[in-house]
């Protein structure tokens, strides 16, 4: 609904080693655009669930990271059958672009198996479980609501004293006390009240379907102002000990005027130090330290 936005994707970088999770559609060519992130030296990728703007971009990302050296398949993360049958069929589709390109270059240069997604599937009973641990980060997932998307989950990322957590898309959570003490939470919202006017305003107009989305799209996102005596992330996060809050895939789309009003008022009623998470934005949290350090990269066509 927003062509102009790249879909979701978050890149954690440490030690020249890069963490991608979700890579909605877009993102990769903002990930390759960007000149400090080595496309080759992408370590796993960590779905939150399966809606295409958290997996558009997965066939272009491999491409990236295969053309410019990988020396393996690319480990994807994910719940159950459903990360399976996509990571199944992004290589099914990119099948004959790696037979091209190998019968091209050869494989001393394009290895077959180096341009593969490798399903790394998991289940969340309870609590938070760990599913990847390397030199650099610990990654546990944790479930989330979005139903009824099966095997919707968050991840909380540690990394020596740093700490991040991605709620992915969720409904609001009944407490968020599992975050106490993080540095970085980056959480989806959603403006209700301004989402239910848009959704009137188009079916004034006549766009019914329209007008059927963003009614339905308020079922299973999470509230971020409090109306109404609906409970919002504003109240869900008042006590919570948190460096900063970095919201994201924000609805209606952030750059209406209306939102843009919505999000200064959240800003000035939060506790927390908030931003509004952009394209190529970086968050830096130097380890060893509790300062967090925000910038944006500059990039040159």
């Amino acid at each position: 609904l927003t062509p102009h936005i790249a879909q979701q994707s978050v890149v954690l970088s440490i030690n020249n080693k890069n963490y991608v999770f979700d890579a909605g559609s877009r993102s990769t060519a903002n990930f390759v655009s960007e000149g400090t992130l080595e496309a080759a030296n992408i370590e796993a990728v960590f779905i939150t669930h399966t809606h295409s703007d958290h997996i558009g971009s997965l066939g272009e990302l491999i491409l990236a990271s295969w053309g410019r050296g990988r020396t393996s398949s690319l480990p994807v993360y994910g719940v159950g059958k459903e990360i399976q049958n996509v990571v199944d069929g992004f290589n099914l589709a990119y099948k004959p672009d790696r037979e091209h390109r190998t019968a091209h270059h050869g494989e001393g240069f394009f290895l077959p198996e180096n341009g593969l997604l490798m399903a790394n599937v998991f289940k969340v009973v309870e609590n938070e479980l760990l599913i990847f641990k390397d030199s650099n980060i610990e990654v546990y997932a944790f479930n989330v609501p979005h139903g009824p998307i099966h095997g919707s989950v968050g991840y909380k990322i540690i990394s020596g004293n740093r700490s991040v957590v991605i709620s992915g898309d969720t409904d609001l959570m009944e407490s968020y006390e599992f975050i106490n003490g993080i540095d970085v939470l980056i959480h989806e919202a959603i403006i209700k009240p301004v989402s239910f006017a848009v959704s009137q305003s188009a079916k004034r107009v006549g766009n019914e379907r329209i007008s059927e989305i963003f009614n339905d799209i308020n079922d299973y996102h999470a509230n971020l102002i409090d109306y109404e005596n609906n409970p919002g992330l504003l109240s869900r996060l008042e006590n919570i000990e948190l460096g900063l809050l970095a919201l994201i895939h924000i609805i209606p789309d952030k750059d209406n005027i209306i939102v843009k009003r919505a999000l200064r008022q959240f800003k000035s009623q939060s506790s927390h130090d908030v931003v509004v998470a952009d394209i190529n934005m970086v968050i830096s949290l130097p380890l060893n330290s509790k300062e967090i350090m925000i910038k944006w990269v500059l990039l040159i066509a």
